[in-house]
């Protein structure tokens, strides 16, 4: 490990090589944390002995741990495969499925994602004889995940949300809609998100033996990314960290923008509080970024109070000026930021792979892949529709799921007549009725279908066939193999084989990527069963999907953002009701959160950053004036392009016209020759010449991005700058 301490900086070192006791890393965006955390864990292996079944190295996303475990592999080989390197959930996930029964669950629970979730409050709200479209399922469903990111029960509810609420019809009957979505949870041996980490708080409350078990299990823990954990992640890392006190978390408070998903930055901030013998350090040297881009981000940060001061610092070049650039509107907005990713290709070999934009909503994306599909530039968008949330790469999921967990009655509803069995919404309503009335499952109630008289016997034939095809298969079998078979005995590829169409065979074709993933994955896992799979695949986050190898432009929001780095970054809409957001502006603490996500895509530049944006925005169909972002105004003057075009362009005649050429005869409607003028298809352009009076004149334009072209006054729809 001697020769491993010669690349570490003295304060990373020194975090390296403490090994007992509560340590807190506050580690500043791009100051190599997770080389000091996969070093220290190393260390302790090597230099001090620890089994590495004794440590736990806890992260956020699949990548991050997937990471973590490669690095680990570099430095102490094979024995790195028996450190607990995992999100939070997986964690749990792996805890429950040895413990869970001790909560009165079976342990072949199944794992709920949002869409399952939304689907089964949906049931309740049917249940309830209550109408969805007055109260909406997703509202409902974030409703319940945030109180149990606080650890607040449904018998809870109330005294601790609601009442915050008065006078709220909706938030007056959540504590009905969220007791009976954990009834009906429980009923389908099922669980969600939030669950997997509650309940395994639960476990440890209610069984001394078990929490004993993993704490002396767990006599080393490391917690990345610890400004964005929850109050029940809080509790359940208190709890496995309360006898030894060898826990070490790492994280930047000035990065903690996850407020909206229950993250609570006092975690961090309280730690020192929680653990007043806590040795602390802070990683301030920054290996990413240039001197300019730290002094950008510095200097906006520094404005927020809720924060523990620190300063990042580099040994890299100053690096080129900040670009700058107020566009007329986000169409204009695009096409500058086209323009530049263009330029770079073509001038310094920059690739598409290097550039990524980022913005405040996912709306602002819309003008952004307008003109990248014009313009043939290849993109991909982080967050946005993925591979697993594909109708027939569901249907299939929601079979293996079924197969695992009979009781799953929201997987067994979507696949029960899909391909089409003739088995309608008549008879599963029937069957759950009668499931209900004697209390089993869905599934029970079709080994019991010859007992239910108001289904017909043909029905009853077709009901009893489909439940004798799911017990079939064993999940603990391949789940390549039970896949392949399942896909042949239901005829579910042969409907797509049928219709022949384009669409047809695109879900063919995804279907068999699926089957290819499964491949992969039972590679990585000699020992893989249905179950795991699954849980590998509802685990997975919009980050863990993103492809590194393909020479796209990325998307995202700056929320997705965190954690990656690109040598190009432009930062579009960087204006007041955007960044900061319109509904934060109000609040100090959402202001400065704001704040934080703008030092967040400030500091994924390596090389060069550009800010942008626009004079005026669209609001459905109208167009409302833009202020320039205060968060601007707190970057120092110097640290920018001074050729930037900050102001719009400037709207003078063109050296080809003739200035003293009288107005009057080249004026119709507003438009003049020279005159900066906007098309919502073709973009910016000016006005070249003008032919006729009226709306029947014609008027030429020479268009920045589509060259010269010619329109009648009357249908032109120009925009005048």
């Amino acid at each position: 490990m001697s020769q491993l301490f010669e690349s570490l900086n003295p304060v990373q070192r020194e975090a390296v090589q403490h090994n007992e006791g509560p340590l807190l890393l506050l580690a500043g965006a791009g100051s190599g944390k997770t080389r000091v955390i996969t070093y220290r864990i190393a260390h302790l292996i090597q230099d001090h002995g620890i089994p590495p079944f004794n440590i736990l190295a806890v992260t956020f996303t699949n990548k991050a741990a997937d990471e973590m475990k490669k690095r680990l592999d570099h430095l102490v080989g094979d024995v790195s495969q028996h450190v607990w390197a995992s999100t939070f959930h997986s964690s749990c996930a792996r805890i429950l499925r040895r413990n869970i029964n001790q909560l009165g669950y079976d342990r072949s629970f199944t794992i709920y994602d949002s869409k399952d979730q939304v689907m089964l409050i949906k049931d309740v709200l049917k249940t309830l004889q209550v109408d969805d479209k007055l109260n909406q399922p997703k509202a409902i469903q974030n409703r319940i995940s945030m109180a149990k990111n606080r650890f607040i029960r449904p018998d809870e509810y109330a005294e601790k949300i609601s009442s915050q609420f008065p006078n709220n019809p909706f938030e007056e009957a959540m504590p009905i809609y969220y007791g009976q979505y954990q009834k009906q949870l429980r009923d389908n041996n099922a669980l969600d998100f939030d669950d997997l980490i509650i309940l395994t708080v639960d476990l440890f409350n209610q069984s001394t033996e078990v929490l004993e078990y993993y704490q002396d299990k767990f006599r080393y823990i490391m917690v990345d990314e610890y400004q964005d954990t929850n109050h029940c992640q809080y509790l359940l890392v208190r709890a496995l960290a309360a006898k030894h006190h060898n826990i070490c978390v790492v994280g930047d408070d000035d990065q903690s923008i996850y407020s909206f998903r229950g993250a609570d930055i006092n975690n961090i901030l309280d730690f020192e509080k929680d653990y007043p013998e806590v040795k602390t350090m802070r990683l301030e040297q920054n290996y990413r970024s240039t001197k300019n881009i730290l002094e950008a981000a510095n200097e906006v940060i520094g404005n927020n109070d809720i924060r523990k001061p620190k300063r990042l610092w580099t040994g890299n070049q100053a690096g080129t000026s900040i670009g700058l650039y107020r566009g007329f509107d986000e169409n204009d907005e695009a096409d500058y930021i086209i323009k530049k990713i263009t330029e770079r290709r073509r001038l310094r070999s920059t690739k598409y792979s290097d550039c990524a934009i980022f913005y405040r909503t996912n709306a602002q994306s819309r003008a952004l892949e307008e003109v990248l599909r014009y313009e043939n530039i290849p993109y991909q968008i982080i967050g946005g529709h993925r591979f697993y949330e594909r109708m027939e790469v569901k249907d299939v999921l929601a079979y293996l799921k079924v197969i695992v967990n009979p009781a799953d009655t929201v997987s067994l509803r979507r696949i029960i007549n899909v391909p089409r069995r003739g088995i309608g919404a008549t008879s599963l309503g029937r069957l759950e009725s009668y499931a209900r009335r004697r209390g089993i499952s869905t599934f029970e109630a079709i080994e019991q279908v010859e007992a239910i008289s108001e289904i017909k016997a043909g029905t009853q034939e077709r009901i009893r066939e489909f439940g004798q095809l799911i017990k079939s298969f064993q999940p603990s079998a391949s789940p390549l193999s039970v896949t392949i078979d399942l896909l042949e005995a239901s005829d579910y590829l042969e409907q797509f084989e049928k219709d022949g169409s384009v669409e047809a065979r695109s879900r063919i074709e995804n279907i068999k990527e699926l089957e290819s993933a499964i491949a992969r994955y039972e590679e990585i896992d000699p020992d893989a069963t249905v179950a795991s799979f699954l849980e590998s695949v509802t685990l997975a986050s919009d980050i863990d999907g993103m492809e590194d190898e393909t020479d796209v432009v990325t998307l995202m929001t700056l929320h997705s953002a965190k954690g990656l780095e690109f040598p190009v970054v432009f930062m579009v809409g960087v204006e007041e009701g955007l960044l900061p957001h319109i509904n934060s502006i109000g609040s100090k603490e959402e202001l400065e959160e704001e704040r934080r996500l703008c030092y967040v895509g400030i500091t994924r530049a390596q090389k060069q950053l550009y800010i942008v944006n626009a004079l005026r925005r669209r609001r459905g169909r109208d167009f409302e004036s833009s202020v320039p972002s205060r968060f601007i105004d707190e970057i120092p003057p110097d640290l920018f392009d001074q050729t930037s075009e900050y102001q719009p362009p400037q709207r003078k005649l063109i050296s080809s016209f003739d200035p003293d050429e009288p107005d009057e005869a080249e004026m119709d409607g507003g438009y003049r020759v020279g005159q900066i003028v906007f098309h919502v298809k073709f973009g910016r352009g000016r006005i070249a010449r003008i032919i006729g009076v009226g709306g029947s004149a014609r008027i030429t334009v020479r268009f920045d991005r589509s060259g010269e072209r010619t329109l009648m006054a009357q249908y032109a729809n120009l925009q005048i700058a």
